[in-house]
């Protein structure tokens, strides 16, 4: 675990990271093809210093990074590492789940399609590492490896 994690939760590890409005939309702002300081600024309305802020943070870990795209050096652009490029699914579900609960079929302000057929897309299904489909009903949320006792004896009550 990283020593900057004080959390034994992923969830909340996550969070203490990417856990406020303004750092998604910054990132959504990325997926969508923003690169430059003003571009994440016009696309979010977020101000000045907090976009600062942000991608300073994702630039620290590791989730951003910075090239130059001035002739001389002075100005930078900003691009999802694959790390930053791994969250396109938590991205993915973060619409889907909004396009259903709150504005409803036929009201989605951004919908999901297949690139090679056009078709829409619906959901995501669940796999184990052999390949097997699960389905949601049917995760088990067990202590891993790095479990703090806490956690341990949280999880004890659920894990059938």
């Amino acid at each position: 675990m990283s020593k900057r994690h004080t959390h034994t939760c992923p969830i909340a590890a996550m969070l203490n990271i990417i856990g406020d409005n303004w750092t998604w939309m910054v990132i959504r702002e990325a997926f969508y093809g923003a690169s430059r300081f003003g571009e994440f600024q016009k696309n979010t309305g977020i101000s000045k210093n907090m976009l600062s802020d942000r991608l300073s943070r994702l630039v620290e870990e590791g989730m951003f990074e910075t090239f130059d795209i001035g002739k001389t050096g002075e100005r930078q652009g900003y691009r999802l590492t694959a790390k930053g490029l791994s969250l396109q699914p938590v991205m993915h579900a973060m619409s889907l789940w909004g396009n259903e609960h709150l504005y409803g079929r036929e009201n989605e302000p951004v919908t999901l399609h297949d690139k090679a057929t056009g078709e829409r897309i619906t959901g995501f299904d669940l796999h184990t590492t052999s390949g097997t489909y699960v389905a949601t009903k049917d995760v088990a949320v067990r202590p891993g490896p790095g479990a703090s006792d806490a956690t341990i004896r949280r999880l004890e009550k659920t894990t059938p």
